[in-house]
């Protein structure tokens, strides 16, 4: 993105809270000063001023900035020795677009317990009718009940 010859960011838009590179290569890069620095603020009365320092890159001065508000960003440049670069008096300036939040379903962190069916139901409670019906019988005729009824008897 463009500001205008001099000065260049990264991306197609700038958005709040997203890293951006500003890269400047303006009329206080000649002589190649020690330092140069980017003055900014939010909205007309550059409010929440800031400064960041730019590092001497391939094709000017550069840093990684991160917009903390949207709407619209005024900045210039300064130099270590006590220059500005101010755009001719006018400023630079960019619109920051507002982050878009971008919100999904919270997956839970347990498997939902599977539903039985009937069938299974049904099958399980003849098992266990039969498991019981089988020791009855095996009790029977283990002569635990025959012993029983024959004592009763005598």
């Amino acid at each position: 993105m463009n500001i205008n010859d001099s000065v260049y960011f990264d991306g197609d838009t700038l958005v709040a809270n997203k890293s951006s590179r500003v890269i400047y290569s303006g009329s206080l890069c000649e002589g190649e000063p020690e330092e140069i620095y980017m003055h900014y603020g939010y909205g007309l009365l550059w409010e929440k001023l800031s400064e960041i320092k730019l590092l001497k890159g391939l094709t000017g001065y550069e840093a990684d900035i991160t917009f903390t508000e949207f709407g619209d960003v005024y900045f210039c440049f300064r130099s270590s020795n006590g220059k500005w670069d101010n755009n001719k008096g006018q400023n630079f300036s960019a619109a920051i677009e507002k982050e878009e939040l971008i919100l999904a379903p919270i997956e839970p962190n347990y498997l939902p317990v599977p539903k039985l069916k009937k069938s299974y139901l049904i099958k399980k409670k003849i098992k266990v009718a039969f498991y019981r019906t089988i020791s009855l019988i095996a009790k029977l005729f283990s002569g635990d009940i025959l012993k029983k009824r024959h004592k009763n008897s005598l």
